[in-house]
């Protein structure tokens, strides 16, 4: 524990996506900065030479896209979850491209972000001191991304985050990004490298809204539209937990 106040990356930081631009690079700067990484993916580990020194990644997990025993026994060892998986049907707006973006980008991000913070609620404060909830709502919660069905999905996950960060037992860090360069977008402006350090960099200063854009306009319409949302959901809903003050703890304003 004192080695983890010293350093935030000693401890255990699972990435969904591991195997795509960004996750793989996140994955090599949590490495970096000392982290024990875990990846997780619908892909296998990619592999590496044996006994290379430079693998980014100390361990492993296929996943389906729904909540199993290894996905909750893993889950409940890491200090840190980072949600960024999905999939964006550029052009497309047929039925199974609606149900499998709504699946991959919401259904299934918002079964991990229920079971983390359950969990989280469950372990002891030593533990739960260290536990933090990283998710990648992207650029598209604010703005267009000229993908209708992709952009639906990630307002829906942005929209309902809000609402569990209201209540929930941990750090929530929230990554609005703009367009990176990646299998599924190879024209982004940016590289999924200086993404990636930049959301490390201002993980790093405590941020809990962390935006990477060269859209000028995303820095104005992404704090205010969590501002109102998360002001109607006070209004309007009730809190799930009574545990308000351990609540405001984490997720005061920095």
């Amino acid at each position: 524990m004192e080695e983890r106040r010293r350093n935030p990356w000693s401890g255990r930081v699972a990435v969904t996506g591991a195997s795509g631009a960004l996750g793989s690079a996140l994955c090599k700067g949590l490495q970096r900065r000392g982290a024990t990484v875990i990846g997780i993916s619908r892909s296998p580990a990619p592999q590496t030479p044996q006994g290379d020194e430079d693998d980014p990644i100390q361990d492993w997990l296929v996943w389906n896209g729904h909540i199993d025993a290894a996905l909750e026994a893993l889950l409940l060892t890491v200090d840190v979850l980072v949600i960024n998986h999905g999939v964006n049907p550029l052009g497309r707006r047929d039925a199974k491209a609606i149900a499998e973006t709504l699946q991959a980008n919401l259904v299934s991000a918002q079964d991990l972000i229920g079971l983390f913070l359950r969990q989280t609620h469950q372990l002891p404060d030593q533990r739960r001191v260290h536990r933090e909830l990283w998710v990648n709502t992207s650029e598209a919660e604010v703005g267009p991304a000229f993908s209708p069905i992709y952009e639906v999905s990630k307002r829906s996950l942005g929209t309902l985050l809000t609402l569990q960060s209201l209540d929930a037992p941990c750090i929530v860090r929230r990554l609005v990004l703009g367009p990176f360069r990646s299998g599924l977008n190879p024209y982004g402006p940016m590289s999924a490298g200086f993404v990636a350090e930049r959301i490390l960099d201002l993980a790093a200063w405590d941020l809990r809204l962390i935006i990477v854009s060269f859209n000028p306009c995303t820095y104005l319409l992404a704090p205010l539209a969590m501002g109102m949302d998360a002001l109607y959901g006070r209004l309007c809903t009730r809190p799930t937990t009574t545990n308000t003050q351990l609540n405001n703890k984490f997720n005061a304003d920095p």
